[in-house]
């Protein structure tokens, strides 16, 4: 299941879940330098205490879908590195 977007309900209430799902997201955006420590600090703090499904959409709605598989290119690469 993806992060809320589009089609959820703004005003529903988001379970742990929902919360793990977007950190989840801006962890991989953060990885692939689409932010920054800064930032992803305070959109990890608003995703662990958002409310609703909308608190959690506006976090990573300015990220974009993000490559396919980019945390598994970057474990194989940091595998590389050791």
């Amino acid at each position: 299941m993806s992060p809320p977007g589009p089609g959820a309900k703004p005003e529903v209430r988001a379970s742990d879940p929902d919360r793990d799902r977007v950190v989840d997201v801006l962890r991989v955006a953060a990885g692939d330098g689409r932010l920054t420590t800064d930032e992803l600090d305070e959109r990890l703090e608003a995703a662990l205490t958002a409310r609703t499904l909308g608190e959690l959409a506006v976090l990573t709605a300015d990220l974009g879908p993000g490559r396919p598989g980019g945390a598994a290119r970057r474990t194989t690469r940091s595998r590389r590195l050791r």
